[in-house]
């Protein structure tokens, strides 16, 4: 059963995003020039950053979910996409090293948490405290996740796809 909110939906059955407002779906194996052809792309590309080792990152603006300001990064292994991350953003968000504090960004953990479990529709079915604070909702095809990373004074959700599951994209 998939769980459908406003303008993004999380297939909980494959993992597939949908993003309804740009007629796109994302999933892990789509090629790049599927991509590339969305309205999504169209839109919202912001930038790119080649890593150097066959991996490509593909930076978005944010767009609206839920009331939410939500920005997509996806990363590419050579054509097909390989992994999907995403966060959550407010105006009190911290924009540079001035204002970051670890309390704030513990803000944009416990919000990126609270948006995966309402565009889910259900709690997550494991939270840590150790080694680094996060929450994870499992699938059978793999794990949505949200994390708050010390080392890179950064907090993210993302998805990770189960290496021997082949998305179904129909």
């Amino acid at each position: 059963m998939a769980s459908i909110f406003w303008d993004m939906l999380i297939n909980s059955e494959n993992g597939v995003i949908e993003l309804e407002t740009f007629t796109t779906r994302l999933y892990k194996g789509m090629s790049l020039d599927q991509l590339k052809q969305s309205d999504f792309y169209k839109e919202k590309y912001h930038d790119l950053w080649d890593v150097k080792t066959g991996y490509f990152w593909y930076y978005f603006r944010p767009v609206e979910i839920q009331g939410y300001q939500v920005s997509f990064s996806l990363c590419f292994f050579k054509d097909q996409l390989d992994t999907i991350h995403m966060n959550t953003w407010e105006n009190s968000d911290a924009k540079d090293w001035n204002e970051w504090t670890e309390e704030k960004e513990m803000k944009v953990f416990h919000r990126n948490n609270t948006f995966l479990s309402k565009i889910l529709d259900s709690p997550p079915t494991q939270k840590k405290k150790k080694p680094y604070p996060s929450c994870t909702f499992r699938f059978p095809w793999g794990d949505v996740w949200s994390v708050y990373d010390p080392r890179s004074a950064a907090s993210f959700m993302g998805i990770n796809y189960n290496e021997e599951e082949k998305t179904n994209t129909k």
